[in-house]
């Protein structure tokens, strides 16, 4: 059984009760906008999105929803941010920063817009909200006063959870500041069933600077927002959330879900979502940060892969494994690789058909109300030789392939992944991906003997061919092969040193005959 189908069916059982009465299950992630989002964050929003999918491929009553946190206290200048131009806005809450770009209404307008631009092509049921309204409307009036009237029982689930000794006078609340307008620097010191009575404290975080301010005020419809462990907790009992994973970092033990699901239950006296754990995406085996720059975004990870591979990338793997992903090595060709089998596997085109491999092709796909149709496609290795020869005609060699005509549809995929292929060459790929034919042999070639007879040989034979093609090209040099009784390996790697001046290449029947027939049996007639 697949991964998350294994998943769907504990949600099933657990949620049996809803689900009979036609009560749709609510899904949720989030991601603060306090940069560009990273390429890290896809794996939730996709893993939560792909839950509801195949909820709703069993007839299940759900929304998943996605929030675009623009509430939080901006923490940290991103390197890519004017740090002269925005620390000033250290500690105010990222909705009343100004935009980066002329016509965005706050920090986050651009970095929400570019995720949403990297996700709905992959064809997510997703509703995306904005935390801000829901404050400002009062959603959360009730879960603050509840908060602040079980101070103390919060102080204590902090401390028996994680160790984390809060003051006495501590409140689980921040407002902002009338004066300065941060909400970082805000400390809550008395409370009295109406109103808060709070401090702008000059030195309370590292990151930011208060102004001093004292006062009272009321912490209702926007005025303030709850710590984010807390507020976690509020967010489930405010939306109704039935199921919300989670990074590993979270479920740590003694780690924020712990206290987030103690906090819902004992003050809230709501139940803890479904959950699991999924491991994090590393690029070149580091972890990712929106507000320290590192690694790629959402959206540059998005323009490097087509939506279909991109969710594959992130479902093909369980969720408590992680992945690690090196753009500019093999991983990409592989993944594409990997991607077509697994259609071998739904297609039944693989002599071992397994359903794993099949359900995790289907579920990839972007349009999720309609069967996959059977393409043809061209490898991913091939697609990056053609496209690097202007006398080639992408079509025909791609039909040459397949061994027939392609139809419309095979024609709009070649070339949907031609383009992406494209891409990578010439940003990504490494020297192993980049094929220059060669005018001369290479001059550093060493043959033995045994080894220019096989290939003098062979050009006799590919001269005297009458039809050429990639089968009858392959054919003959695997006759060639076993005429002159020489190894695979001592006759392939001297025709990619002879014509890429690589040891290694596209399928070598084929690429041979993408060339002129006598250039061919020319040059290797004449090793010397």
């Amino acid at each position: 059984m697949f991964w998350a189908d294994d998943i769907v069916d504990q949600i099933e059982e657990r949620f049996h009760k809803e689900i009979k009465e036609g009560t749709p299950l609510i899904v949720r992630d989030e991601k603060t906008l306090s940069g560009r989002v990273h390429v890290g964050s896809l794996r939730g929003i996709i893993l939560h999105g792909l839950l509801s999918q195949i909820l709703t491929e069993r007839k299940i009553k759900n929304t998943n929803m996605f929030e675009l946190n623009d509430n939080d206290p901006m923490d940290g200048m991103p390197t890519y941010i004017d740090e002269k131009e925005y620390g000033q806005h250290m500690g105010k809450p990222l909705f009343a920063i100004p935009g980066l770009n002329e016509g965005d209404e706050n920090f986050t307008t651009g970095f929400g817009e570019e995720l949403q631009e990297a996700v709905n092509p992959m064809g997510l049921p997703i509703e995306w909200y904005h935390l801000r309204p829901l404050y400002e409307a009062g959603k959360f009036n009730e879960t603050i006063t509840q908060a602040l009237e079980n101070a103390e029982a919060i102080r204590n689930i902090y401390l028996e959870v994680s160790g984390g000794q809060k003051a006495d006078d501590w409140f689980p609340l921040n407002v902002i500041c009338p004066t300065c307008g941060k909400i970082g620097t805000t400390k809550v010191t008395g409370w009295d069933s109406k109103e808060v009575t709070f401090e702008c404290k000059k030195n309370y975080v590292k990151w930011a600077e208060g102004c001093g301010h004292q006062g009272t005020m009321s912490p209702f419809d926007g005025t303030a927002t709850l710590p984010w462990k807390v507020e976690w907790a509020a967010k489930w009992k405010v939306i109704g959330v039935n199921i919300e994973a989670a990074g590993k970092d979270h479920y740590a033990a003694g780690g924020s879900r712990e206290v987030a699901a103690r906090i819902s239950e004992e003050v809230f006296g709501y139940p803890e979502p479904f959950g699991f754990l999924y491991e994090w995406l590393n690029i070149k085996g580091r972890s990712m940060s929106s507000s320290g720059g590192i690694g790629i975004s959402a959206k540059e990870m998005a323009d490097l892969l087509p939506p279909k591979i991109l969710k594959f990338l992130m479902i093909r793997k369980e969720q408590n494994q992680p992945i690690d992903f090196d753009p500019g090595g093999r991983t990409i060709p592989n993944l594409f690789d990997e991607y077509d089998r697994c259609a071998d596997h739904y297609f039944n085109r693989h002599p071992e058909s397994y359903e794993g491999y099949a359900r995790a092709y289907a579920l990839a796909q972007v349009d999720m109300t309609k069967e996959p149709e059977d393409l043809w496609e061209m490898r991913f290795q091939a697609l990056s030789f053609v496209v690097q020869m202007p006398h080639l005609d992408l079509e025909e060699e791609a039909a040459k392939l397949k061994g027939s005509a392609l139809s419309d549809n095979e024609k709009s995929a070649l070339h949907e992944r031609a383009e992406y292929v494209q891409k990578w060459i010439e940003t990504l790929a490494p020297e192993d991906f980049k094929f220059v034919i060669q005018d001369t042999t290479p001059s550093d070639l060493e043959l033995s003997d045994k080894q220019k007879e096989a290939l003098t040989t062979l050009g006799e034979k590919l001269g005297d061919l009458k039809e050429w093609t990639g089968e009858t090209v392959h054919d003959k040099i695997h006759r060639t092969k076993e005429e002159c009784n020489i190894p695979p390996k001592e006759i392939f790697q001297p025709i990619y040193q002879i014509f890429l001046d690589r040891t290694s290449g596209p399928q070598v029947g084929w690429f041979l005959s993408t060339m002129k027939q006598e250039d061919v049996a020319g040059k290797l007639q004449n090793i010397r």
